[in-house]
């Protein structure tokens, strides 16, 4: 498991409490100049996604890390939100195997 940032951590209990399904920490800092962890979630259904990103970026906001950006809708089943050190991808099952970041991000991941 990758030592855990004050962001992951957050982003991760809130996930787990939350019922994510199937979450994911990648540690890429050796790999990529822009970040330093990938999370990974599934949520059930479009509203469940709506309601975990809502929450993430309330989350970070009150803890002081700033939320460089957010980009995506529920409807579309994809929604990312970029809080520097670590990027959450959260996806409705259909479309986390369509875009298949699991794989890209294979080597040196570690589930929750």
């Amino acid at each position: 498991m990758p030592r855990k940032t004050k962001a992951v951590a957050l982003a991760t209990e809130y996930l787990d409490e939350a019922k994510a399904e199937d979450i994911e920490v990648v540690d890429v800092k050796d790999k990529t100049p822009f970040t330093d962890f990938y999370i990974i979630a599934t949520a059930p259904n479009a509203r469940a996604l709506e309601a975990f990103s809502s929450d993430l970026e309330d989350l970070f906001i009150k803890a002081k890390i700033q939320v460089r950006r957010k980009e995506g809708i529920p409807e579309s089943g994809w929604v990312i939100i970029d809080a520097g050190s670590v990027i959450c991808q959260l996806f409705t099952s259909d479309k986390r195997s369509l875009f298949g970041l699991d794989n890209l991000l294979a080597r040196g991941s570690a589930k929750k």
